[in-house]
């Protein structure tokens, strides 16, 4: 499902120039394309995790990726403007709704100590689809119209669609919480090497119903500072992946590289970002999210300035594109894997949800701040300075998170001791 989010984002990006060739569409236009697509996700973000808590991670992600096949066609036989802002909204909605349940989905199957591990590898998908995109896109568009990279796009999540549909499994969890399904909890049990007996399958849906959990809960038990940080690396980390995304092809072709050059440097870009983003897990569960965030971030600061004093060698650009990717993939993926272990399992959908909404909101700003600074004549070079200081604010967050969960935890930890104490004395 990442991997067919970063597809769906890769496509649109690489083929803009064609498109607005064809269309007849502005950078401006552009722009608000782009963005119209990210309002949309930050929707689908927002209203797909009480979407999936109420009728299931599967029915939700099957919901989502019907949508995506749909809209992704669609894209490509819309010929007027006020079409695609539509079309692209309706997408964004789809393709930003599957994610929170398939990362709580991965989350509630992994092991504890490496629930951080598996959520971030789960979404090294999305660069990793995006640079298939990338490369499979500067094939079609060397020799087709550049409607069949939407062709194709909506063919492969019509195919995923029916994979899924017979083979992906429901969360235990929530078939336990809504009670039913006896034979589906049994079968998903056995597969676990684990028995659920009859009396766990009544009790748990009582329990369940008397403890509805309000959005709230994202900001109580010492959460607030914590999820309000969450909520900045999330923003900054995916509004600079965003412009990368979507800008980086049309900023190199005006300064005289190719579509296929262009094509290639953000293959270069997702290349990069799919492995920081596969790794961010692993450093964020071992090293905690300052030590781990707060380095690559700056360092990620420094490649998106390289990007602008590259100029026209395609090996410079080449190699800060895979830099930019490495580093803020770190950032951006070791958010998520901050919110599957922050967050109990109560909460986690709609945490990952609206975390994720923050980052959609990045996205939603960032392509029209970039569409702005060029129509007021600032140099496609120059945008990548202004642009380093996203990664910046970004480490500073990731310091701040690290220091409010150890406070978090330390309390937790002086609040159990206190009990134990207590019970031992009422003991004696």
């Amino acid at each position: 499902m990442a991997l067919l989010d970063g597809i769906d984002n890769q496509s649109i990006g690489v083929v803009a120039p064609l498109m607005a060739k064809d269309l007849g569409l502005t950078k401006t236009s552009l722009g608000l394309i782009f963005s119209i697509a990210q309002i949309g996700a930050t929707l689908g973000a927002l209203g797909f995790g009480p979407f999936a808590d109420r009728f299931g991670r599967k029915t939700a992600t099957l919901v989502a990726l019907s949508g995506i096949t749909i809209f992704t066609y669609l894209t490509a036989l819309t010929p007027t403007f006020a079409g695609l802002l539509l079309v692209r909204f309706a997408a964004g909605i789809a393709l930003a709704g599957a994610i929170p349940c398939v990362l709580a989905l991965g989350s509630e199957y992994a092991p504890l100590r490496l629930r951080g591990t598996v959520a971030s590898a789960i979404f090294a998908g999305y660069p990793l689809g995006a640079s298939i995109g990338g490369v499979v896109s500067a094939y079609l568009l060397a020799s087709y119209d550049w409607r069949w990279v939407f062709y194709i796009g909506a063919l492969m999540p019509f195919l995923t669609l029916i994979v899924l549909c017979f083979y992906l499994p429901e969360s235990l969890r929530f078939l336990l919480s809504k009670g039913g399904r006896e034979d589906s909890i049994k079968r998903i049990a056995a597969s676990l090497g684990i028995t659920i007996e009859a009396s766990e399958q009544t009790a748990t849906p009582i329990a369940a119903r008397k403890t509805k959990v309000p959005i709230s809960r994202l900001f109580t038990n010492g959460l607030l500072a914590s999820t309000m940080l969450l909520w900045v690396l999330y923003f900054f980390c995916y509004a600079m992946t965003k412009i990368m995304v979507v800008w980086l092809p049309s900023l190199l072709t005006d300064i005289g590289f190719g579509v296929s050059d262009a094509a290639l440097a953000q293959a270069s870009f997702n290349l990069g970002c799919a492995l920081g983003m596969a790794v961010a897990g692993h450093l964020v569960d071992r090293f905690g999210a300052a030590r781990a965030l707060a380095p690559a971030l700056m360092l990620g600061a420094g490649s998106v300035a390289l990007l602008g004093i590259a100029g026209h060698s395609f090996t410079l650009v080449l190699g800060a594109a895979a830099g930019v990717g490495l580093l803020i993939g770190i950032g951006g993926s070791g958010a998520h894997s901050i919110a599957a272990t922050l967050y109990p399992t109560e909460i986690r959908t709609t945490g990952l949800g609206w975390g994720m909404a923050s980052s959609r909101l990045g996205q939603v700003m960032s392509p029209m701040l970039v569409a702005s600074l060029l129509s007021v004549g600032v140099a496609g070079s120059d945008v990548y300075f202004v642009l380093a200081v996203f990664p910046v604010i970004a480490a500073f967050a990731a310091i701040g998170l690290g220091a409010s969960i150890n406070r978090r935890t330390r309390a937790a930890e002086r609040h159990t001791a206190t009990e134990q104490t207590m019970q031992v004395t009422a003991a004696g």
